[in-house]
């Protein structure tokens, strides 16, 4: 996890939710966080509540999930909203709906709280919470309609059979998911300026990649950058030659070039 937005202060306590929410003011300079955090205590203090009722895991939990689902309300969304705006936090916090990404942190987060040992992880390709009750047994959830997978792997069965189908998301990697996705939501509604700052967020977590300098080259050049538009580009010719987009990255070049012999 970045410390990169934080204040000294600050670091011993960051959690991945608390991360994404303060990202957020990168891009949204008056945004408030503290009625976000307020929101989740009431959550988290509520799902104790609820959760203190009854004696047994099982229980418990289920007791949570019917909270956050029913009680709660948070769901899934048909509505056209941007999607820049149903991956932040704050708005599933505020909204109680957001994409699976912002349903899967709250919940992660409620559950953790509540010393349910929670992780979000992909399986098959979907984003999910994974809760697992021991070694051998465990829940899958999905974010978005709070519907539960029960597994258990058998003492008998092969090392196929019960090897995990799952890959998980480490804690430290939740923030540059989550700025990740908002980057290309950012692209799609031509929000370019700031698709482009969490390009530089990423860039100042995982170094000088190259893929974020070609997603830079291609922002800058809708920006009329051209001139370092053309060094990332050509930086990511340089270290990803065999990449399938180089024929596209070259198709910018030739076209920076064409404009630029044009108007002058």
């Amino acid at each position: 996890m970045s410390d990169i937005w934080f204040d000294d202060q600050e670091v011993e306590h960051l959690t991945p939710i608390y991360s994404c929410l303060k990202a957020q003011k990168e891009w949204q300079a008056d945004f408030d966080i503290r009625p976000s955090l307020d929101v989740l205590d009431t959550l988290v203090a509520q799902a104790k509540l609820e959760a203190d009722k009854f004696a047994t895991f099982d229980e418990s939990l289920n007791a949570i999930i019917d909270l956050f689902y029913g009680d709660w309300a948070f769901s899934g969304t048909n509505q056209s909203i941007a999607e820049s705006k149903l991956n932040t936090i704050s708005y599933a916090l505020a909204y109680r709906t957001g994409s699976s990404f912002a349903m899967a942190m709250i919940l992660d987060y409620v559950l953790n709280e509540n010393e349910i040992c929670s992780e979000i992880v992909v399986e098959y390709g979907e984003l999910t919470v994974h809760v697992r009750c021991s070694e051998m047994e465990g829940y899958f959830i999905d974010p978005v309609s709070g519907h539960q997978s029960w597994y258990i792997k058998t003492e008998n069965g092969s090392e196929e059979d019960n090897s995990d189908h799952y890959q998980l998301i480490p804690a430290e990697d939740l923030i540059k998911l989550f700025i990740g996705h908002q980057k290309w939501a950012f692209i799609s509604e031509k929000r370019y300026i700031d698709a482009l700052r969490c390009v530089e967020m990423l860039m100042e977590m995982i170094g000088d990649d190259p893929y974020e300098r070609r997603d830079r080259g291609y922002l800058l050049k809708q920006l009329d950058c051209h001139n370092i538009a053309r060094h990332d580009f050509e930086f990511f010719i340089n270290e990803c030659p065999d990449d399938p987009a180089i024929e596209l990255i070259q198709y910018q070049l030739d076209e920076m070039d064409y404009q630029h012999h044009t108007f002058h």
